[in-house]
Order: structure tokens, then sequence, then C-alpha cells
């Protein structure tokens, strides 16, 4: 296939969804923003930020509520906002820019949530009824964009799930996508294999600077180092004992092309390849997926050993295990069995099979996290950068 059915934006970039957003300013705001998206079918993004907020604080969430806003998946945005908070909805319209539909209202001023409710209701199914007129149409492969993630991680991780993610980084990357890969903390021990990958001494020097910066930071800040942490419990139940060894398994889902730098929190790739998103923050799996979805990734292909719910409001997550136990017992979560490489299935013609699979579900097949209803959002406050 050389090329998808998609969505052309007008920033030049490629949407393989057409979400109308409802964006809290702040906590006050959620449930009102909960209520417009189950009542329109909507996709809400709740946070609990958005006011008495410190400068670096308040700057990122900025960014996250913006980068989301932005997001190519997402055809128009309606931004409610209490009306007294730090954030105020005319500066988050301005910093979204234009190429989309993008309205706001107030709470206070619409008088009342049951007021902002009825008038939130009607603009997005305005925005709904534009988006619906957005057919897919040709997109070249370099408009793919994909995140690789891997979360719940056991012994089946390193040598099936992420191994297979692996095989399929390789052939998005052969035809002219990009893929994202970041879990900072889940590097140390691994990343001077990461740094040789590099394309330049430059990227290479990046790399081990941000790794080397992550242990400070987590000393520093916590009085011990990273590897007193990570791996978590589940990790050790599962069978990983180390943070060494739980990074050997996570840089395998990097495949074996080379790494073309890094991205700061909210910068998309300058061109395809593999990138290494800047995303420092310690904290569930949400969190990495935000970093991706701020960078614009179309999509998130997530690994997980023991099995997980997360999904993200703004891109689909294929969710796949290399654990035959797991897909066999969590069916409702899963979307692709890595396990059979358990098995004695080839990794290779295994991760053709995932490619194909993630192709389906740029061009319209949903997967299980938008099917149930997973729209984690959690914003990386930690000294990403």
């Amino acid at each position: 296939m050389s090329s998808l059915q998609a969505f052309p934006r007008a920033d030049g970039s490629v949407g393989i969804r057409n979400i109308v957003l409802v964006v809290s300013t702040v906590t006050c705001a959620n449930t009102v923003v909960n209520h417009i998206a189950w009542k329109t079918g909507a996709v809400p993004l709740t946070h609990e930020r958005g006011c008495v907020e410190g400068e670096q604080s308040f700057s990122r969430t900025m960014l996250a509520l913006t980068t989301f806003a932005k997001h190519p998946n997402v055809s128009g945005v309606l931004i409610v906002g209490l009306g007294c908070e730090q954030i105020r909805t005319l500066d988050l319209q301005i910093a979204i820019g234009g190429g989309k539909p993008v309205h706001a209202i107030l709470i206070q001023e619409e008088g009342g949530s049951v007021e902002a409710e009825a008038r939130g209701c009607e603009l997005v199914r305005e925005m709904q009824r534009a988006a619906q007129d957005l057919g897919r149409q040709p997109c070249p492969l370099s408009g793919l964009v994909v995140g690789v993630q891997c979360g719940g991680s056991d012994w089946t991780t390193a040598i099936a799930g992420n191994t297979v993610i692996g095989a399929m980084t390789d052939l998005v990357i052969a035809a002219g996508g990009s893929v994202l890969m970041s879990e900072v903390p889940g590097i140390p021990g691994c990343e001077h294999i990461v740094a040789s990958r590099a394309v330049s001494r430059e990227a290479g020097e990046q790399i081990l600077g941000m790794v080397d910066e992550l242990r400070a930071e987590f000393l520093r800040a916590h009085g011990q180092p990273i590897e007193a942490v990570n791996p978590t419990p589940g990790n050790k139940a599962g069978g990983i004992t180390t943070l060494v060894e739980k990074a050997m398994g996570n840089i395998k889902k990097m495949g074996t092309s080379p790494v073309q730098g890094v991205l700061k929190l909210g910068e998309r790739p300058p061109h395809p390849g593999l990138w290494i998103v800047d995303n420092r923050a310690n904290g569930p799996d949400p969190v990495n997926l935000a970093g991706f979805a701020m960078a614009g990734a179309s999509a998130t292909v997530f690994s997980t050993g023991r099995g997980s719910p997360v999904g993200s409001p703004v891109m689909p997550v294929v969710k796949l295990t290399g654990n035959p136990h797991t897909y066999a017992k969590m069916p409702g979560l899963m979307d692709f069995n890595a396990g059979v490489v358990v098995d004695g299935a080839d990794i290779g013609e295994t991760g053709r099979a995932l490619y194909d699979l993630l192709l389906e579900v740029a061009g319209g097949r949903l997967t299980r996290s938008e099917e149930n209803g997973d729209y984690e959002f959690s914003i990386p406050y930690e000294e990403a950068r």
C-alpha cells in the first residue's frame, strides 16, 4: 500500500480520525465538559489544573491543551471554561489558531451549568455535521506518525510484544512514515545502545544527556535512584528483575532503524524516521501517551504483557500482548495477539500482520480502546523538555 485513506489538514498534516474535542480549561468545568460529551458523542478532555498554577506548570498545561486541540485527528474544538480561572478561553483559542472550527463558552456567562451544556451541545453538533462532509482522501504514508509504547510489562513483553512492534516499526519507516519512541524512565542502562544508533554525534549526545539528566533529576526530587522504583511491583511479578532488563525489552520497539534525533514535548517530527520524544515524566501510561499526542502521533501501538485498558482522547491506541494467557483472558481489551511468537510464529510475519492492522486502523477501523471509550489524559509535568 503506497497511501492511506485519511483526512488532509490545512497545516499539511494528515488525520486518521475526525474527532470533535470538548476541552476543559479548569477542573471546575469538568462536569459540564463530560455532560456535553456524553450527550453528543464527542470526546472530553478534562484535567485537574487550569488555575493558581506556577509559571512552569501553567505553561505545560497550556502546551498540552493547545497541542491536543491542534492534533491532526481533531476536526473541531469546543473550549469550556468557568469564567474566572487562570487559563483564558481567548488565549487558548489564539494558541490553537486556524485551520479548524474552535468555539468557546463560559459557564458564568451562559447562566449556569444547564445553560452551558445546552449551548455547548448546539456548537458540538454543528461541528459534527461539518465533519461528516470531510471525506477520506488518498494521503501519502509519510503523513503517518506512530507512537510505540509498552506498559504493564512482563517476561513476554521483550521477547514477543515489543519485538513484534520493532518489526512493525521498520515497516512504517520503510514506507516513509515516522515512529516515536519515548518512555525515557525506561531507557537507563541501555542509553548507550540507543545513542549508538543516532544519525549524528549531536543526536547521540542529546540521548545520553537526556538520560543523565533524568537520573540526576530523579535523585534530587526523590532522594533515591530511579532503579529503586523501576521496575514496578507488577513488572517484578511478571518476571522482570532490574531496570536494565526492562530497558533491554523497552528498546526492542525501535526496530533496527536509525534514530533521527530528540523532540521536545509539543514538537512534531520535522521529517520522517525514528524519533525520541523527551518525556521524562514518571507516572502511569497516559502520561507517556500524552507526549505522543502532543507530538501529533496519528496512533500509538501499545504492548502490554499483563493487560491495560489505557487509551487516548485524540488517537487510536492499538493494544497488543505478547502473553497468550493475557490475550485469552482479556479479549475485550486487546486488538492483536503477539503471543503467537511465544508459540513459535515468525517475528517478521507477525510484525507484518501488525503493520497491516495499523493501516486498517488508520483507514477507520476502531480499536478496542475507542470502542470502550478509554480516553485517559494526564499532562506530563515533571522535567520533560
